[in-house]
């Protein structure tokens, strides 16, 4: 059966979030895809409630534990994706890794600390598209964009589509290892071109997971 993503997020949460955006002193929006357990947005949100921060994570399990956190967090169980409506979601036996990619068997014996990586189960997820969130919710500006979907960054910031000139900072993931983790996931030379082209510039860069992985942050030239 095919999600609608309209449907699934119903007005009541749309209600909820224009009430946030209306309150007195609100400095501005974050959306967080692939929030896990809010590692890196809901202490912020905690502590600055004029900050409001829209935090995807498609585990409902994992989701269900930081719904009701804070006002201003708001958790969404859907997937961002580049087709509004599902997908398979694959479920780790860590679920940090989980992700809408396989992740490559041959890869993973390879990979730093793949030992403790295996695919569990794959579970159907509804998807919706960063510009059709942003539309549904009445969000003008997007001050920080976090994604952390284990490969899948790159068709995460591709959804926003034109909306992507209203984001003012990204921060994301990418696999710089000799044979990437996840199929199908980019470069890190596309993912510059990609961003470059939109009008972004790399402002810094973090290597991770052993230096397997990087974590690129880029702001776009509108907002210098």
């Amino acid at each position: 059966m095919r999600l609608n993503p309209r449907r699934y997020i119903g007005s009541a949460l749309r209600n909820a979030g224009t009430k946030i955006l209306r309150y007195a002193g609100v400095q501005g929006v974050w959306i967080d895809v692939g929030a896990h357990l809010g590692e890196t947005t809901l202490t912020h949100a905690i502590q600055n409630p004029g900050l409001t921060v829209y935090a995807f994570e498609p585990n409902l399990c994992v989701a269900a534990k930081s719904i009701g956190r804070s006002p201003n967090y708001i958790v969404i169980p859907m997937a961002i994706a580049e087709i509004d409506g599902s997908a398979q979601f694959h479920i780790n036996s860590t679920d940090q890794a989980s992700s809408l990619l396989t992740m490559d068997d041959t890869s993973r014996r390879s990979w730093k600390g793949g030992e403790g990586l295996r695919e569990e189960s794959a579970i159907t997820v509804p998807t919706i598209r960063l510009d059709t969130f942003m539309d549904l919710m009445r969000i003008t500006w997007v001050d920080f964009l976090k994604v952390d979907t284990q490969g899948n960054d790159l068709a995460v910031v591709r959804s926003a589509g034109k909306r992507l000139r209203e984001i003012r900072k990204i921060t994301m993931e990418v696999d710089i290892s000799p044979r990437r983790l996840y199929q199908g996931s980019p470069s890190k030379e596309e993912v510059l071109s990609f961003l470059q082209s939109a009008g972004f510039k790399l402002i810094s860069c973090e290597q991770q997971s052993q230096g397997q992985e990087e974590n690129l942050t880029f702001e776009h030239i509108s907002s210098r």
